[in-house]
């Protein structure tokens, strides 16, 4: 054989050597591979129910302290002693609907909500019923909210607008139509209200503390406007005891006592 014929397959089984030395580098890599994905395939599954039964079954995110916060009429351990059997569950566990049956005999919670924070503390939000109106029963003086429900008995210092009502308030159209007007009012003048009275026609009165004055306020339309008029006549000084007629507020009326 001639010398460049050996070179020539000296170069050719060098590059034979090479491609086969390649070939074994992609398959140890393509094996590696395969063991890792063979591993993942098989482990994945266990590692996933790991974390799902630590999450769910042991104690890792167990509750061991409940916060109630928004509260003021309410006390924070009477919320929390009703939310006691939550205590030692995990806080994924916990649902909305689980913690309103708890809470269902606290009338004066109207909404709430759940915040979890991990490790063990539970927080609960709450949003308690605002007295808007004082109903007389049975002798005594009772907060009502805008919905029709009993809050709690009147306080010494509370000061909210009196109404007579011998009927149930969450049925009561004329409760409807005074809780509308008193919303409708800005806090200054709601401030000033001593009582309200609705008539069968849906025409309300209200009394002014301190002045007794009185007012013919009529249906709640326009009440922005009623509560500037009505505002801007007790600055000019009006006397006590006077009638004061915004139902029509373009045109208001005032009336002395024995006029």
């Amino acid at each position: 054989m001639k010398k460049p014929e050996r070179e020539l397959l000296g170069r050719e089984v060098k590059r034979i050597k090479a491609v086969r030395n390649r070939d074994q580098k992609t398959k140890r890599k393509l094996s590696g591979f395969a063991i890792w994905a063979r591993i993942l395939a098989v482990g994945g599954p266990v590692i996933l129910m790991s974390v799902v039964v630590a999450t769910f079954v042991t104690p890792m995110l167990a509750i061991e302290q409940i916060r109630v916060v928004g509260n003021e009429r309410i006390k924070a351990s009477a919320v929390m002693g009703a939310m006691e059997e939550l205590v030692g569950k995990p806080l994924t566990t916990v649902s909305q609907d689980q913690v309103a049956q708890l809470l269902s005999d606290f009338p004066l919670i109207e909404t709430f909500a759940l915040q979890a924070e991990p490790p063990h503390t539970l927080t609960v939000k709450v949003r308690e019923r605002q007295p808007v109106v004082t109903l007389l029963r049975g002798g005594k003086n009772y907060l009502y909210d805008a919905a029709g429900v009993k809050i709690s008995e009147a306080a010494a210092g509370d000061s909210y607008p009196y109404m007579r009502l011998a009927g149930d308030p969450t049925k009561d159209p004329k409760f409807e139509t005074a809780v509308e007007v008193l919303l409708s009012l800005p806090v200054n003048t709601y401030k000033q209200v001593f009582s309200i009275e609705v008539s069968e026609q849906k025409t309300t009165r209200l009394v002014l503390k301190k002045t007794d004055i009185k007012v013919i306020w009529g249906n709640t339309e326009k009440a922005l406007l009623k509560s500037e008029v009505l505002q801007s006549l007790i600055a000019t000084g009006l006397k006590n005891n006077v009638t004061i007629d915004v139902s029509s507020p373009n045109a208001p009326v005032v009336t002395y006592p024995n006029y």
